[in-house]
Formats: structure tokens, C-alpha cells, sequence
């Protein structure tokens, strides 16, 4: 496969994990703060920096899982 192919994938890969982590964490973490203390832009951008991180991390795994079962090949 190409790599261009392989970004491709890997960049929808982590927009669906971004969308469903945002998806699924966002209402517990604003009821957590508070309404007032989630306008702040050090908790947004606390809470966006582990949104990347994590979702990364789920794209490589994936990635690598769909490596290991000859799915994608890189």
C-alpha cells in the first residue's frame, strides 16, 4: 500500500476516535468543572491536549493491529 493511502487511513482513523472520545467525555468533564471554571482556556486546552494524546495513541494501536493482520501493509 502507498503512504499516502496509509495517512489517509490513519488521519480517519483518528478523527473518529477524536470525535467519539469528544463524543462521550465532554458532558462529565463540563458537569466536573462547572460551567463558569470550563470557559477558562487552561481547562479546554488541558482537556483537548489528553483528547489528542489518547486518540493518538488508539490510532496507533489500531494501526498496528491492522498491520498485524495483514490489513494494511507498512
Amino acid at each position: 500500500m502507498s503512504t499516502t493511502w496509509i495517512l489517509v487511513i490513519a488521519a480517519m482513523i483518528f478523527s473518529i476516535v477524536l470525535f467519539l472520545f469528544w463524543k462521550l467525555t465532554i458532558g462529565p468533564v463540563k458537569k466536573e468543572y462547572g460551567e463558569k471554571r470550563w470557559k477558562l482556556w487552561g481547562q479546554r486546552t488541558f482537556y483537548w491536549q489528553d483528547a489528542i494524546y489518547i486518540s493518538t495513541g488508539i490510532t496507533c494501536l489500531l494501526l498496528f493491529l491492522l498491520r498485524a493482520t495483514s490489513v494494511l501493509t507498512f
